[in-house]
């Protein structure tokens, strides 16, 4: 048996031993983290005077190049854990937004905001702005901990597990501008949530810190490292360990666990740098106890963690809190696109009807929380009168998407766009339709949109038909977190864009009339089989063939 290849860890790196790849080799010439005056300088100087090697480097405080690369525009991407933020910051983004980025940002599955079209000459101002609310950019793109996400309604919910904000908080502000662990072998995403549904998704965090109740009723964090999508998508694995609620225990074994990432990963190749592939080869047993190796002591075993069945909750409409006599309203902003105006209306809400607390979702929405019972009927009136929806189809509540092509330069597909067409193809197709589905988009292969875990999911795709090239997308189907965890299967390749509703819209039928009560799309696929979806789809192309159907524009 041929032994495993030996990897090159941050020892090889620090010691140039072997050909290291030219992030490697930026990264030891000057940390991402050093490159802040850099980006005051080239604020005067210009875009055209910022060093290519430095271009790698601005994603240390959220700043990318925006496709084209040389069209001197930036995408920026904002901090904020668990996706909670109050109306005073919210309507600082807003006035970002209006001023420097035409108007509209987008609410990303991590629980931030991205905003494009910046020029370099904006991004102090910028900078000052979120600053002076205590805002940050620091570590949301490049090899350093991105934005630590969490439930939207920690400290809300009336199921929750336990209120998980401190420690969200606290891994945080631990991590951010932290140079033991600003130069990572890859991204390192973070989830820390006490909901019992687990909808902070563990399953696909580089590490995730979950709420348990043990059997003796103790509550605490159970533990989850290397999960991740891209090209190459990895569950994260459970480590046979309990952390009790302590702040002080779990930053020691964030420590430990990210020290551990940062020396042993795979810097020898970008494709296996994340820490799944070095979970995938370590497994949970080698990982805890070379964990336990660092902090010097055996860690409390964990148990058989019971896990839900379905994580996934898009928390539309009104919802009552633990807390008596208020309430939390979410509000659609499908695909994640809102203009700096129902932004700052959000934020304006909020303040009337709530005490100025809200949250973005990792389904790209937005919670008002804490509204008082009396004040919601004036709430929801207010919220019909300026379109932001609280109350929507199933198609709606589940659609999820990254940027696309439209700015990134990744992509080959367009993405927002063609979900929200999508969406209200389906609504007029399937007025009635009323199970749980789950829509994602991707625009490549590296799964922002986390295709692979959609009950439907899409991936971008070009090709040629007839002599003439298209976009469109590859089809999977039957994903899903929770204790029957699952990524998607890919079903059906090469769907133009312009057709993708009528195949949709056959999957949507076909779920519909042969579903048992209560099945999800998740079992039903299972049940079904690959085979006789993919017999489905095929009879859409053969009819689309014979022109039998309209083709939308």
């Amino acid at each position: 048996m041929a032994e495993p290849r030996k990897h090159m860890n941050f020892a090889d790196v620090k010691a140039r031993r072997g050909k290291l790849t030219p992030q490697e080799q930026n990264k030891l010439i000057k940390d991402g983290l050093d490159v802040l005056p850099d980006i005051y300088r080239y604020a005067t100087t210009g875009f055209a005077s910022i060093a290519e090697s430095d271009f790698e480097r601005l994603k240390w405080y959220g700043v990318y190049r925006q496709k084209p690369k040389s069209s001197g525009y930036f995408m920026l991407r904002t901090k904020i854990p668990g996706g909670r933020l109050n109306s005073t910051q919210a309507k600082v983004i807003a006035g970002i937004v209006e001023k420097y980025a035409r108007g509209f940002c987008d609410v990303t599955t991590r629980q931030t905001f991205q905003m494009h079209w910046l020029r370099i000459e904006d991004i102090p101002d910028i900078f000052g702005q979120l600053n002076s609310v205590g805002m940050t950019t620091s570590g949301a793109c490049g090899d350093d901990t991105r934005n630590v996400v969490g439930c939207p309604v920690a400290g809300v919910d009336k199921h929750e597990i336990f209120d998980a904000t401190e420690f969200n908080r606290a891994i945080s502000d631990y991590m951010t501008f932290n140079r033991d662990f600003s130069n990572m072998p890859r991204k390192y995403k973070i989830s820390v949530s006490g909901c019992h549904l687990h909808c902070a998704q563990p399953d696909i965090n580089c590490l995730g810190f979950f709420g348990v109740i043990k059997k003796d009723g103790t509550r605490g964090f159970g533990v989850k490292v290397g999960g991740g999508l891209s090209a190459a998508p990895h569950m994260a694995q459970v480590l046979p360990i309990f952390i009790p609620l302590d702040v002080k225990q779990v930053i020691e074994v964030l420590h430990h666990i990210s020290a551990l990432y940062r020396d042993e990963g795979y810097r020898d190749a970008r494709t296996c740098a994340r820490i799944k592939f070095l979970m995938a080869d370590w497994g949970p047993v080698k990982f805890t106890a070379e964990l336990e190796k660092r902090i010097g002591r055996k860690l409390e075993v964990g148990e058989d963690w019971v896990f839900p069945k379905d994580p996934e909750t898009d928390h539309f409409g009104v919802h009552e809190q633990k807390q008596a006599g208020l309430n939390y309203l979410a509000i659609s902003c499908l695909g994640g696109r809102i203009s700096a105006d129902k932004l700052r209306q959000i934020a304006e809400l909020a303040e009337k009807y709530g005490d100025g607390q809200i949250s973005a979702t990792n389904k790209q929405n937005i919670i008002i929380l804490n509204v008082p019972k009396p004040n919601l009927p004036a709430l929801l009136k207010e919220c019909d009168d300026r379109n932001l929806l609280y109350k929507s189809s199933e198609f709606r509540k589940g659609g999820v998407s990254c940027t696309g092509i439209e700015f990134c330069n990744l992509a080959v597909a367009e993405t927002k766009n063609r979900l929200m067409l999508l969406v209200e193809q389906l609504e007029e197709m399937h007025p009635n339709f009323d199970r749980k589905i789950r829509f994602h988009f991707s625009g490549c292969p590296s799964a922002c949109g986390q295709h692979q875990i959609a009950d439907i999911g899409f991936r971008g795709k070009t090709f040629s038909e007839n002599g003439m090239d298209l976009d469109g997308f590859d089809m999977f189907l039957g994903g899903g977190l929770g204790a029957d965890r699952k990524f998607n299967q890919l079903v059906f390749i090469k769907i133009p864009s312009r057709d993708l509703h009528h195949y949709v819209s056959r999957v949507i039928s076909f779920y519909d009339t042969n579903k048992s009560n209560g099945e999800s799309f998740k079992d039903f696929f299972t049940r079904t089989g690959r085979d006789k979806c993919e017999a489905e789809l095929k009879q859409v192309q053969q009819t689309l063939a014979t022109a039998a159907l309209p083709k939308a524009a």
